[in-house]
């Protein structure tokens, strides 16, 4: 049984946006009005996702990612991918998978920094 507040953080994020990076970004629900404004449609917004590989200069290789144009721009921004998933809040990356190579950068990292070998 989880906790009270951590199941509720598990739920506030759909399933897909757990497989990729996201940066926050999740389906929107609402009503599609027609022209004459009488009819509703209900309907979803998707987050823009996009499929790519980006490099890890701590690995040294291509890591494949789901990822939205959204989390593109912020890595750019944070100086390439081993920063953003370093340095970006948890609630910002919000999926399983960010959480779990930024595991892994960070002992590549660490095991760099003692004198060892990376393997890839």
């Amino acid at each position: 049984m989880l906790p009270l507040g951590i199941r509720q953080f598990a739920r506030a994020f759909a399933k897909r946006t757990r497989r990729g990076l996201y940066h926050g970004k999740h389906p929107h629900f609402g009503d599609q009005i027609s022209e004459d404004g009488k009819n509703r449609t209900r309907r979803k917004w998707n987050p823009n996702v996009q499929k790519k590989r980006l490099y890890s200069e701590t690995l040294g290789r291509m890591i494949p990612f789901k990822v939205t144009t959204c989390a593109l721009k912020a890595i750019d921004r944070a100086g390439g991918l081993d920063n953003y998933l370093l340095y970006t809040r948890e609630d910002k990356l919000g999926s399983d998978v960010g959480l779990v190579w930024k595991q892994i950068i960070k002992e590549a990292q660490q095991a760099k920094s003692d004198g060892g070998e990376v393997a890839p």
